[in-house]
């Protein structure tokens, strides 16, 4: 019965009075001593098909690992993807999994407690259905285990990656600090050290094009990798202690990230002395090892290769499982690397729980209740609310006022239920169907009441030529007070396996957009998608432009009560909104980030549309009393924060802001070195709520290593000198010009400080 705790959660060992006695199922002994005792115990035969799937158990890309019988351990399936939500089947025609909005959408908030917040209600559901022996949609025989794939961390290094709506950002530090609160909130641990489950981190690493993914390579200088490929990755780990990773696809400088040694080896477990993470390949990267750019000439090479350089659990191909034995017999590895792989794999179940006492572990009591409950969907809702960004406001078109209009609701996104939600969230509604979902059209529909008019119509396709809508809906434009436009694209035009070539909005949208802005109406252009869209020729045109990322399964009804008002919670922009022609300028396979006209905003050399670090707010926000105080080894920025009050005179409890501070190298030092300086990047931020006639005092205490700017050999180091900080409050963006520009309030200010060493 899913409605109730199972008596035991699936994949529990040390559950029959013989294995109890032994060793490996003695509390009192450490997890290290009680592993070595099970690894002791087995076969290189036996050891082997616990690293590796069986088909026979399920789908190999699920990763079910054989157990061992006759010591009473379980078979183990190892893949359940938690980038968005848990990818499990519904429990019943109330209960799905809780979806929240795309991780572009929850880096946009620049709110740590809310990304906390994402892990520990996604963390409770995958315990909970563990704790009832629930199964992915994949099939009855993928029992969810305890090990989460998430979150995605790789870089948005181009617009057009095909995956970009899984990711959180295009800089390295904002990357880092969401997968460090995320990750803390999936493993928080019990009284007896137990994490509630394990956070896997993926794709590691430099992974970010779907062309030929399995077998490409790219040249990546050391000054990128340090600068902007790896930092998000360190900071996981150092500052979350991460279970492990996921090793991408592709390879860097030649060398396939499942088989890369260094990165593995010598960077993960060494250098940042991670000397337990586990490593998973992605499916099938170990049998890609028989391709480009290594070739491996045999199963059995290919099998040494990845388990020599640090891959411990092969997912998504059975090379491992039919050829690794040999390649021990041949001498191309060993049983040491073997047991190596396998210690570290029970090492992290160990930690769990699944070798101790069902009642010793408190996570075993998590019912399946809340899974989707109301708690958790107010989560995802509050997430929502806070990761809309505001770009344009022209005569403060907005807010709405509801049940005194006529709105006009047009656009494909204005209509879709599916196309609310990024790639890997799972269906969250009954019979992995998505018609549970409020579309953003009938939530302004219900918000707009009994005394307003909303008409409502698609006008075009996400992807194709048909016209034969834009009649109707430009005549709703027509007749219309106000025109709500939502515009973007969907999984048919970016996911997994496929890039864009184009950011422009696809099909016939653009030149929808265009009728019905010269119709002169007041309009609000809403984007729904998941890399950046190159919209400058719409930007001029419409009144106000809203980022809405993909906004999750609550998105419709938190951005219909956004745009009339209620709420005023909105976020930043996590990337950089580049021109359309940007793709015609930069090379996708291109990886060198300062490379003309240069990637994302610490070095685009161009005028972007919307600069990273874009975002509005209803109310103006003043910053007063600022200044930056050095006491080695700290830096403290402080100053006041007043709420000087919303446009619509709306007197809630208060409105958010976010504020990003930025370090600013010196234009000397960069005329003194030969490698790229960045002309500016984030080093600390926080999200406030401020009532309105309110004041707060805000504080940064930045250590001076903070400062510190990767040089050619990828080492961090602080430059003696002048060193410029600018905090900005829901301003213009992260553009000089824009941050810079005389306003009748203080949004944004400067200090310079002088490190002196």
């Amino acid at each position: 019965d899913p409605n109730n705790v199972s008596v035991v959660p699936s994949y529990w060992a040390c559950r029959t009075p013989r294995t109890r006695e032994m060793p490996f199922c003695n509390t009192s002994l450490s997890h290290m001593k009680r592993v070595q005792d099970i690894i002791d115990r087995l076969s290189l035969s036996e050891k082997v098909k616990m690293l590796s799937p069986d088909t026979e158990l399920g789908n190999n890309c699920d990763t079910h690992t054989r157990g061992v019988p006759r010591l009473d351990i379980p078979q183990y399936m190892w893949l359940v993807e938690t980038n968005t939500g848990v990818a499990a089947a519904c429990l019943n025609k109330q209960q799905c999994s809780t979806v929240f909005p795309s991780p572009a959408a929850m880096a946009a908030s620049f709110n740590r407690s809310s990304w906390k917040l994402k892990g520990h209600v996604i963390s409770r559901e995958l315990r909970a259905y563990n704790n009832a022996n629930w199964h992915r949609r994949t099939g009855l025989e993928s029992l969810i285990g305890v090990t989460g794939f998430g979150p995605n961390i790789n870089l948005m290094r181009d617009p057009r990656f095909g995956r970009n709506s899984e990711l959180p950002s295009e800089d390295p530090f904002l990357s880092g600090e969401y997968a460090v609160e995320y990750v803390n909130g999936c493993q928080e641990l019990d009284k007896n050290g137990h994490p509630r489950m394990l956070a896997f981190l993926k794709h590691f690493t430099a992974y970010s094009m779907e062309a030929n993914r399995g077998h490409s390579d790219f040249n990546i200088s050391k000054f990128d990798l340090f600068d902007s490929y790896l930092p998000q990755y360190k900071r996981a780990f150092q500052g979350a202690k991460a279970a492990g990773v996921m090793c991408s696809y592709n390879a860097v400088n030649g060398l396939p990230s499942c088989a890369n040694g260094h990165l593995l080896q010598m960077m993960l477990r060494g250098e940042w002395k991670q000397e337990h993470a586990l490593v998973t390949s992605d499916c099938g990267a170990v049998n890609n090892l028989m391709g480009p750019p290594v070739s491996a000439p045999t199963n059995e090479s290919a099998a040494a290769m990845a388990l020599n350089n640090g891959t411990d659990i092969e997912m998504g191909s059975e090379v491992y499982f039919n050829h690794l034995q040999n390649a021990v017999r041949l001498g191309l590895t060993s049983t040491h690397a073997v047991d190596a792989a396998l210690k570290r794999s029970l090492l992290a179940l160990m930690r769990t729980g699944r070798f101790d006492p069902v009642e010793d572990t408190e996570w075993t009591r998590i019912a399946p209740k809340v899974v989707g409950s109301k708690s958790h969907k107010e989560a995802s809702y509050e997430a929502a609310l806070q990761s809309f960004v505001l770009l344009k406001n022209s005569n403060e078109v907005l807010p709405l006022k509801a049940a005194s209009s006529r709105i006009a609701v047009l656009g494909p996104q204005s209509l879709t239920q599916h196309g609310l939600l990024s790639d890997y969230a799972p269906a969250p509604c009954f019979n992995a169907s998505y018609s549970c979902i409020t579309t953003i059209a009938d939530a302004i529909k219900q918000e707009n009441g009994k005394g307003g008019e909303t008409l409502v119509a698609k006008g075009v396709d996400i992807n194709s030529t048909d016209t034969s809508g834009m009649e109707k809906a430009l005549r709703f434009a027509q007749n219309a007070d106000v025109v709500v436009l939502v515009l973007g694209d969907d999984f048919t035009i970016e996911t997994e396996g496929k890039d864009r070539e184009s950011i422009q909005l696809p099909g016939i949208q653009q030149q929808f957009a265009l009728k019905v802005l010269a119709l002169g109406k007041p309009s609000i252009l809403v984007l729904v998608n998941g890399g950046a869209m190159g919209i400058e020729s719409l930007a001029d045109h419409a009144d106000a432009i809203i980022e809405a990322f993909y906004p999750g399964p609550e998105g419709g009804q938190a951005l219909a009560h956004t745009i009339f008002g209620k709420e005023n919670r909105w976020g930043r922009l996590p990337y950089t909104m580049y021109p359309s022609t940007y793709v015609k300028e930069q090379n996708m396979s291109n990886y060198d980030m300062a490379k003309y006209p240069g990637r994302t905003y610490r070095y685009y050399q161009q005028t972007p549309v919307f600069p990273f670090g874009s975002g509005l707010s209803y109310t103006t926000f003043a910053l007063r009393n600022a200044d930056a105080i050095v006491e080695f080894p700290n830096i403290y920025f402080h100053c006041s924060l007043y709420n000087e009050g919303r446009s619509d005179d709306n007197d809630d409890d208060g409105d958010d802001a976010v504020l990003l501070l930025y370090h600013i190298p010196s234009s000397e030092y960069r005329s003194q070195v030969s490698y790229p300086v960045p002309f500016r990047r984030v080093i600390a931020f926080d999200r406030v709520r401020i009532g309105k006639g309110k004041m707060k005092h805000i504080r940064f205490t930045i250590s001076v290593n903070q400062l510190g700017l990767t040089n050619a050999d990828g080492v961090k180091h602080v430059y003696a000198g002048k060193h410029t900080l600018l905090l900005d409050v829901n301003g213009r963006g992260s553009s000089s010009s824009s941050l810079l520009s005389p306003e009748k309030v203080s949004t944004s200010v400067r200090r310079d400080i002088t490190i002196p060493f």
